[in-house]
């Protein structure tokens, strides 16, 4: 009984009696033989990528087999070689086995010799076959989790990425492997990161940290790491990273901790409410008699008209606070969208005046009108130019464009509003619609948050555009019905 898989054999000898003497012994164990009297016409053997042992005369009429043996390798890869000869020759067998021969055979071939070799070469197949099909398994599984797995060389360069971290990042594969992972982490990260690398080189355990990685379209993705070193990963050092997309669960958490704060906020305007309008109005009141006992004094007149000033600021500030607090509540009517932002438009003439800014419109439908609460979405328009024109130069132009488009499926109107000014930077770009967050020295940086919430009341969508032209430029989404 054999005690090996019957194989594929090709046995390139020139003499014709051993040639034969070799298929007889293969062929009674069953093994598939294909013979030639030369390399040359093995290179014609059909399907010669199938061969899984080839039997090589040492001697042949077109070389040796230290010559030939990379030539069949390239063309026969997945097969083992085995060399026979009539010459004991150490140093000739020693160069064989390192051009990557598996056995060496002495002539005359004794065939139990033969089938000793062939049953190691076909274990050495078996074992390979196994390891190629557990690797070939667990690629499979890595590639379909949904989670980050990236490997690094010692230079923390990308030699393996999975499907999901591909994906996620924005890049291919193939773009991915390469790169330095620093370069998918902005500068504040970037020095701490390479640092933990290096100690984890030097033989610190595993670490396990949160780190924010930049997207291929800008996007920041928070990302819980596990990287641990890999001893032996093709015959190298390398660092096997496993990160989760924890980006939700930070917005979550985030969302919930400004909720406390809002419902902090709220609970002490609706106690302050009632006595700070009282004191307002009478303070407003007193200031407005004083300024009537000091007509023909100008500089007692300008300190009472600062004092104005400032407590109409103070009053604003209180209102944006109390507004963001309150529930919103809408009162809709059909309007149409480009009658809105000209009033706002108009209703700023003060706070543009010295700028002499100009206002260009680009209307790409037929139809502006739109079923929304008109007082709050002039307080969308307001708020967005106010800072347009806070930004812009003498002379700028302010653009507004409208067009038709959809938001979740339903007809909408998508307008534009780009400015010539400085534009955002990435953090600010992200962060623009939170609250209390500001790049102005006053205010409460709660007026693109109201903006937010005005919007997603009226089932709309407001972004920011990420562009080549000068300048920022907000992107409302607003539906034209509430249903």
């Amino acid at each position: 009984m054999l005690e090996v898989t019957p194989l594929r054999i090709l046995v390139i000898e020139d003499d014709a009696d051993t040639r034969a003497n070799l298929q007889d012994i293969l062929e009674l164990d069953d093994h598939k033989v294909v013979t030639s009297s030369s390399v040359a016409e093995a290179m014609n053997c059909p399907d010669l990528n199938t061969i899984s042992v080839i039997i090589l005369d040492r001697r042949l009429p077109d070389g040796n087999a230290e010559d030939l043996i990379p030539r069949l390798k390239l063309e026969a890869p997945f097969a083992d070689i085995i060399v026979v000869t009539g010459h004991a020759d150490v140093e000739s067998a020693i160069l064989a086995l390192r051009r990557g021969a598996s056995d060496y055979i002495i002539k005359p071939i004794n065939p139990e010799v033969l089938r000793a070799s062939l049953i190691r070469t076909a274990k050495q197949i078996d074992l390979r076959r196994a390891k190629e099909r557990s690797e070939a398994n667990f690629r499979e599984l890595i590639e379909a989790v949904d989670f980050m797995v990236v490997i690094l060389c010692q230079r923390h360069n990308i030699i393996y990425a999975n499907r999901f971290a591909a994906e996620l990042i924005g890049y291919s594969n193939a773009e991915l492997l390469g790169k330095s992972i620093s370069a998918f982490l902005d500068h504040e990260p970037r020095s701490r990161v390479e640092r933990q690398l290096e100690r984890l080189h030097n033989g610190e355990r595993a670490i396990e940290q949160e780190i924010p990685i930049r997207c291929r379209n800008g996007d920041e993705r928070w990302i819980l790491w596990n990287v641990r070193m890999l001893i032996d990963f093709e015959d190298s050092t390398t660092l096997l990273s496993v990160g989760h997309d924890v980006t939700e669960r930070r917005r979550l958490e985030h969302r919930a901790m400004q909720s406390e704060r809002l419902a902090a906020i709220g609970q002490m305007v609706t106690g302050l409410a009632h006595e700070s309008r009282n004191a307002l109005q009478r303070s407003q009141a007193c200031l407005e008699l004083l300024k009537d006992e000091l007509q023909g004094q100008a500089e007692p007149l300008e300190l009472v008209e600062r004092i104005l000033r400032a407590q109409h600021h103070l009053h604003h500030l209180y209102e944006e606070v109390r507004g963001y607090a309150a529930p919103i509540v809408l009162h809709r009517e059909m309007c149409p969208v480009d009658h809105i932002w000209q009033d706002t438009w108009a209703h700023l003439e003060v706070a543009r005046s010295k700028k002499q800014l100009v206002l260009r419109e680009e209307i790409l439908t037929e139809v502006t009108l739109v079923h929304v609460d008109s007082i709050a979405i002039e307080q969308v328009f307001r708020n967005i130019l106010e800072n347009a024109i806070h930004v812009s130069h003498e002379h700028d132009e302010i653009f507004i464009r409208c067009a038709d488009a959809t938001v979740r499926g339903r007809p909408a109107l998508q307008i534009g509003i780009r400015d010539q000014g400085p534009g955002l930077n990435p953090e600010q770009a992200a962060r623009i619609f939170e609250p209390f967050y500001t790049t102005k020295t006053r205010g409460t940086g709660l007026g693109m948050a109201i903006v937010k919430r005005i919007m997603e009341a009226h089932g709309g969508q407001i972004s920011v555009n990420q562009s080549d032209c000068p300048g920022a430029e907000i992107v409302l989404l607003l539906p034209r019905d509430d249903l």
